[in-house]
């Protein structure tokens, strides 16, 4: 279980479709005094057109804008990027810094990225995952939805949705899209921007919870309380009502909707670790990559506080401690969002 003094530097990932707006929040964000200390990685510094003055060269992958961020190139392998930035700051050839906002390419699957943050011991060691920012462009986004997965994907996975271009589009437009990103992914928090316009400061609210931010549950409760867009799969209650029957699981039906669905487990009484690991786990081999979140509170035996599971894909993170039940009713319940089998 991670504890409330993790001081390993938080990593957010910047996903969305091609031309959805990824690089206007970036530029907008990297002139923010709430991103001074911040890292941005970048696949590549010709095709992201960043608008700023670059004062100080460090090398051909690490350069340092005006506004004091450091915004880095990926050429190679991520975990190389990853290392190699945070023994420049360690030999103070780049500042230390706060934060590491990472931003994938438009038809980019971001679990390959939570991947190497969990697998590679070295990166696992000095960073934590924090959270997926999507952006949805308000004019192409049906269309992409209707032709690629990946864009579906980037939706489920968000932690929150950042709706571009909302001015070319008219309210009743903005209000169907905003009830069709409910429908795919209802946990996540929705803001609609122009020209990138919104606070880096939404990053401090989306991550894994900790002890000290145990009274900041909206987004969790969210989570807890979304009975699943729907999408008629071809049940996926029977084989996981069957594998979590010996933990107590209550499964609530799901809803439907494209292809993405989400169903919900609650537990009535305290729960063994090891005998909700191996339910866990049974569930992550069952569907696989279609497994795409996970998200719950847990009340363990053994345990006084209640702790946070959270995963993507088939990455579980450590447990975090959340402080106090929310509601003040302890209870365990676990959301899980998946794709529907073809």
């Amino acid at each position: 279980m991670t504890s409330a003094a993790d001081t390993r530097i938080p990593v957010n990932l910047i996903t969305g479709f091609l031309g959805s707006g990824k690089t206007t929040l970036l530029n907008y964000w990297v002139q923010q005094p709430e991103l001074a200390d911040c890292a941005v990685l970048i696949n590549e510094f010709g095709s992201v057109g960043l608008d700023h003055q670059l004062v100080k060269k460090i090398d051909e992958q690490v350069m340092v804008l005006d506004s004091g961020c450091i915004c880095c190139s990926v050429q190679g392998s991520l975990a190389s990027a990853l290392q190699e930035l945070f023994m420049k700051a360690l030999r103070k050839e780049i500042k230390p810094f706060r934060r590491l906002i990472i931003e994938t390419t438009g038809l980019a699957d971001p679990a390959p990225v939570l991947f190497t943050l969990r697998q590679d011991s070295f990166i696992a060691e000095r960073y934590r995952f924090d959270g997926i920012v999507t952006l949805v462009d308000a004019v192409h986004i049906d269309g992409q939805l209707a032709r690629q997965y990946e864009a579906v994907k980037q939706i489920a996975l968000a932690d929150l949705l950042v709706i571009s271009k909302s001015d070319l589009v008219s309210a009743e437009a903005l209000s169907a899209l905003q009830n069709r990103l409910g429908q795919l992914n209802g946990a996540a928090p929705q803001h609609v921007v122009q020209e990138g316009d919104l606070s880096p400061n939404v990053l401090e609210k989306i991550g894994p919870y900790s002890s000290e931010r145990g009274k900041d549950v909206r987004s969790l409760l969210a989570w807890l309380r979304t009975e699943a867009p729907n999408l008629g799969i071809a049940s996926p209650l029977r084989p996981v009502a069957t594998t979590t029957a010996a933990i107590g699981a209550q499964p609530t039906a799901p809803n439907s909707h494209a292809d993405v669905a989400s169903f919900s487990l609650r537990f009535g009484t305290p729960l063994q670790p090891a005998r909700l690991i191996a339910a866990v786990e049974a569930v992550q081999a069952q569907f696989g990559d279609s497994l795409l979140r996970l998200k719950g509170i847990l009340q363990l035996e053994g345990e006084s506080q209640p702790l946070v599971i959270h995963g993507v894909h088939g990455q579980l993170y450590p447990l975090t401690s959340l402080g106090d039940w929310p509601e003040g009713k302890a209870q365990s319940r676990l959301v899980f969002i998946v794709r529907a089998a073809a």
